[in-house]
């Protein structure tokens, strides 16, 4: 009861989203995962553009203080899911607003609009139908409908398989690093990180005698003031373990409805 009372509350301070976004986002309400990070991300404005610049028709704009945006002169472009799959990865992303480039902020931003769609797609066939599509082979006017179904496909095999693909795969942004290795630097490096002035360049840097990759470096001075890696950690809501029953049990909702005839 306590939840959805703070859900309705948190809906009705949000600003409502623009009239491109709004049946995008009422398909998408219909997800668990969906209504979780619209309440996480209820302040994150929503704007609409005109060659946006950004790589997707649907996209965020900043990392601490993101926007959700969508490009009028593509989104009526896109076939049956990809508005969908682009929308709920926008959302995953802005629900984490991660300062810098995190690996787990990636993983967890692909796993939760993955599983957006599979809850989606449980009560729509048109969805569903386009979901198995892009399982099948991956579907080159729906990128980000294709990226979900790989990530299902090898999430269903195992977890630790999809996350590796996202970091190892050439999928991550540049100088992304491992918040889990930010939190062991800061352990044994503290006093060294904060005694910097500013952020190291270079692709090594010495911290307390011993030599460190640089971009784990600047990762940690720019999560050196309190709270900060905390609240990291936080964003990602513990997708690698209390959300991986989540999406299998998604996954065996989804599996249990039979494909539809087109």
């Amino acid at each position: 009861m306590m939840l959805q009372l703070l859900l309705v509350v948190a809906a009705a301070a949000a600003p409502m989203p623009p009239p491109g976004l709004t049946q995008i986002e009422a398909r998408v309400s219909v997800s668990v995962t969906a209504r979780r990070l619209l309440s996480v991300a209820a302040e994150v404005p929503r704007r609409e553009a005109h060659e946006s610049g950004l790589p997707l028709a649907i996209d965020v704009r900043g990392t601490e203080h993101p926007e959700i945006v969508i490009d009028l002169e593509r989104i009526g472009d896109l076939p049956t899911g990809e508005p969908e799959a682009q929308y709920a990865r926008a959302l995953s992303r802005a629900a984490i607003a991660a300062p810098i480039a995190l690996i787990e902020a990636e993983q967890a931003a692909r796993q939760w609009a993955a599983q957006i769609l599979v809850e989606a797609a449980v009560g729509d066939v048109e969805l569903s139908r386009a979901l198995r599509a892009a399982e099948m082979a991956p579907v080159i006017a729906a990128p980000e409908l294709s990226r979900c179904a790989q990530f299902l496909t090898r999430f269903e095999k195992d977890p630790e398989a999809a996350w590796w693909v996202i970091e190892n795969g050439g999928v991550a942004p540049r100088e992304a690093v491992r918040l889990t290795a930010v939190e062991d630097l800061f352990a044994l490096r503290a006093a060294a990180i904060r005694a910097l002035t500013a952020p190291p360049e270079g692709p090594y840097v010495e911290l307390g005698g011993r030599r460190y990759l640089g971009s784990l470096a600047r990762a940690a001075y720019r999560l050196r003031a309190p709270g900060a890696i905390e609240a990291a950690r936080e964003s990602l809501g513990a997708f690698d373990t209390i959300g991986v029953p989540s999406l299998r049990y998604a996954l065996i909702q989804w599996r249990q409805i039979p494909p539809s005839r087109p």
